[in-house]
């Protein structure tokens, strides 16, 4: 049975620790490639996919908030070292690329959205995408759960609006999938050797 009031207590410790560490890291580099392709140049921008992406923080809460404790531990173990390596990736290898200027978006809702978006998730910290790196660890985890077609369609959704909103590159939605199939591999790897030591 799941322990919702022990993870109601563990999330925000983790949520804060996690917004510390992306604020540090976002300080840190300055971008030293800029990725510039026919392919990302030929994906639209379109504003209201910007609720596709958002859609991302209720597919993660009502994911890790239903599953049962070895999962949720799991989870917590895979989106942490997603987050370290995705994280040390950017301190070596910040990559960037062009944005749309919000201030050129005819909606003023829009151009609002994307200037806070753009201010809390500076342009260098693109790949590999946690936020396409999260949405399919959730995915990995369940993959054998039943719902796997709308988990998929999500997850796929998810991660084609951090293109369409200009937040990511193809290449950073790739990295982000292999970044999740890769921790999720290891923590479950890792898993029955912590059992057998207790």
């Amino acid at each position: 049975m799941a322990h919702i009031g022990i993870r109601l207590l563990v999330a925000p410790f983790l949520v804060v620790g996690g917004l510390w560490l992306h604020e540090f890291v976002q300080a840190q580099p300055t971008p030293l490639f800029v990725i510039d392709n026919a392919m990302d140049r030929a994906i639209p921008f379109i504003p209201w996919t910007i609720w596709i992406y958002f859609s991302f923080f209720l597919f993660i809460a009502s994911t890790v908030f239903r599953v049962e404790d070895k999962l949720f531990l799991q989870f917590v173990a895979s989106a942490s070292l997603a987050a370290v390596i995705a994280w040390t990736i950017v301190l070596i290898l910040p990559i960037t690329s062009v944005r749309p200027d919000p201030a050129l978006i005819d909606s003023d809702l829009y151009r609002r959205i994307y200037t806070f978006v753009h201010a809390a998730d500076p342009f260098h910290i693109t790949f590999p995408s946690l936020h396409v790196a999260v949405t399919w660890i959730c995915n990995f985890l369940l993959w054998n759960r039943s719902g796997r077609g709308i988990r998929i369609a999500l997850g796929v959704g998810i991660s084609l609006s951090t293109l369409f909103t200009k937040q990511h590159l193809v290449l950073d939605v790739i990295g982000g999938m292999l970044l999740a199939w890769f921790c999720v591999w290891i923590t479950g790897k890792c898993a029955p050797l912590i059992s057998s030591q207790r």
